[in-house]
């Protein structure tokens, strides 16, 4: 799969920024596995896996009507999840519109404030605050047939915004640590154990290098927020970029990791270096896995220094936009697909196995036994959410990404101390929202 939005930050500028580091995932090249869903009814909506009985499907309930709905995926997921508004279009009174459009940030923007817009867009949840801010987006709090929180605990929360319920959440991403079983033969317990093994395979000289990791302000943030600093507080509104914490979990990578990588920080050229299989780690996604021929797996983040590494974690949305203002029949139509669609943990299961999707709905919560049903890479990944940190949502977070980046890649360099970049960071910032 070539490199996608999430791979580097530095050529994304302004309030946009966030949008692009989490739009979709997928674990296959594009065309694969996209015609396993054929339209059917029945418990595993005819994808071959069943629903948890203890988790029925939340079904239309007298709603009828058409809403429309964009998105912007990969081909094979988008083939699947266009499988999946077939079966439900054929199976209720309810017609969902499901069409693919491109520069999904651009459309949305322009569409919806002229009254254009569908009801419905598929995107992560850092565009919320914007959005919402914006006028763009219904609460539809009122519409709801089901509590969000039964459903998707804490990650409900991601869906809304100054108290309005502004969408569904359907998946959830982040990075952790992706290894070469040529390399690894123990999950290493600690991050002092994965550089010992880094050690033990840097060789430069041989085109092999000890770790692999883009080192783009959102795959590195795990690291600042684990040593516990951070980058913007979403409640406070307040910069953590000078914080003890944020320097510490900047200086570790410096001083511990850098050595062991190639000397290029470009995601493309990190990422080159482990699919060419010349390194025994990375620090990706899921979207990276169906590019990889060689045996692999994925690891929660080890402890560095005695901190838990703490990445950011984006949560995928149906989006409910303002056009549901202006029809009630439509609105409830738009709801009531969003609400069979997360719940159905058939669809669920299937677009995590093969696409990469790890599931927000507590059936796979860490004591269910769908989470033991999913692969042990789906489960490294989730593991690694539940470590993680929310991507903020506030609009002012938009100001953030560049100066970090610019900054951060300077201490990279040996050009200023961690602690004078984040400094510099951080005026520029400031600078921006005077």
């Amino acid at each position: 799969m070539p490199m996608d939005r999430r791979t580097l930050v530095k050529v994304m500028a302004g309030a946009t920024a966030t949008g692009a580091l989490a739009g979709c995932v997928s674990t296959e090249d594009p065309g694969e596995n996209g015609d396993d869903s054929d339209d059917a009814g029945g418990d595993d909506d005819g994808n071959g896996y069943e629903e948890d009985e203890d988790w029925p499907t939340v079904e239309p309930d007298g709603v009828s009507g058409e809403a429309e709905l964009w998105y912007e995926l990969q081909e094979g997921e988008a083939a699947a999840f266009t499988s999946h508004v077939d079966n439900f279009n054929d199976s209720y009174d309810v017609t969902i519109t499901a069409d693919e459009v491109a520069e999904l940030q651009d459309q949305t923007t322009a569409a919806i404030p002229a009254g254009d817009g569908a009801e419905l867009f598929m995107w992560a949840h850092d565009w919320i605050g914007e959005y919402y801010e914006n006028g763009f987006l219904s609460d539809q709090s009122d519409t709801l047939s089901i509590d969000p929180e039964e459903y998707f605990g804490e990650n409900a929360d991601s869906a809304r915004y100054d108290g309005a319920t502004l969408g569904l959440p359907f998946a959830a991403e982040t990075v952790s640590l992706i290894y070469n079983e040529d390399y690894v033969d123990e999950v290493p317990d600690t991050f002092e154990e994965v550089l010992e093994i880094a050690d033990e395979h840097h060789d430069p000289d041989a085109g092999t290098y000890g770790f692999a990791w883009p080192m783009d302000a959102y795959h590195v943030s795990a690291m600042p927020y684990g040593f516990g600093g951070y980058y913007y507080d979403d409640d406070s509104g307040e910069l953590g970029l000078t914080e003890d914490g944020t320097v510490e979990g900047f200086e570790y990578i410096i001083d511990n990791v850098w050595e062991y990588m190639a000397q290029d920080p470009d995601g493309e050229a990190q990422q080159s270096v482990f699919l060419e299989g010349n390194s025994p780690f990375i620090v990706s996604g899921p979207w990276l896995l169906g590019d990889l021929d060689f045996d692999y797996g994925v690891a929660p983040w080890p402890d560095a220094d005695g901190n838990t590494p703490s990445p950011f974690t984006g949560v995928q949305l149906f989006y409910y936009t303002a056009a549901m203002d202006d029809d009630e029949e439509r609105a409830e139509a738009a709801v009531a697909f969003t609400e069979w669609y997360t719940t159905n943990t058939s669809i669920i299961t299937q677009m995590a196995e093969e696409h990469g999707y790890i599931p927000v709905h507590n059936a796979f919560a860490d004591d269910g036994e769908e989470q033991d049903e999913l692969s042990a890479e789906l489960q490294g990944f989730s593991a690694a959410v539940d470590q993680g940190q929310p991507m903020a949502t506030a609009p002012e977070f938009g100001d953030v990404w560049e100066p970090l980046e610019d900054e951060w890649l300077e201490a990279l360099n040996g050009n200023k101390s961690v602690a004078d970049a984040m400094a510099d960071a951080e005026n520029q910032i400031q600078s921006a929202w005077d």
